[in-house]
């Protein structure tokens, strides 16, 4: 199960690209059943400290610096960069890969038995 905390949107108050989110976040909270915290990052200097402790799996997953807005999965240690569609955004909820930005089944899973 999803807890508070697990996913981590981090964001700029007035970027574009993160306010074209919030709808795609707001539904599939509503649908999921889910929280997802949200940091603004351009105005706080205490969510921008946050954002530092991921900024090695953000800034892979941004070619190479953290930008926003930025979704973190802090049990998978997986990160998406930039506006995702929603089915994106529940890959990285449900755990898959999201290595090179691109979400797909979890590698390092399927090989557990």
């Amino acid at each position: 199960m999803t807890k508070k905390d697990d996913i981590i949107e981090f964001y700029g108050e007035t970027c574009p690209h993160c306010l074209s989110m919030k709808p795609v976040i707001d539904k599939i909270e509503k649908d999921k059943d889910i929280q997802i915290t949200r940091l603004e990052v351009w105005n706080n200097t205490d969510n921008q400290e946050k954002m530092h402790k991921y900024e090695e799996i953000i800034g892979e997953a941004c070619g190479g610096f953290a930008a926003v807005p930025a979704f973190v999965n802090t049990k998978t240690n997986q990160a998406l960069c930039g506006a995702h569609d929603e089915a994106d955004i529940i890959a990285l909820i449900n755990g898959d890969d999201c290595t090179g930005n691109v979400c797909m089944p979890h590698t390092k899973m399927s090989d557990k038995k």
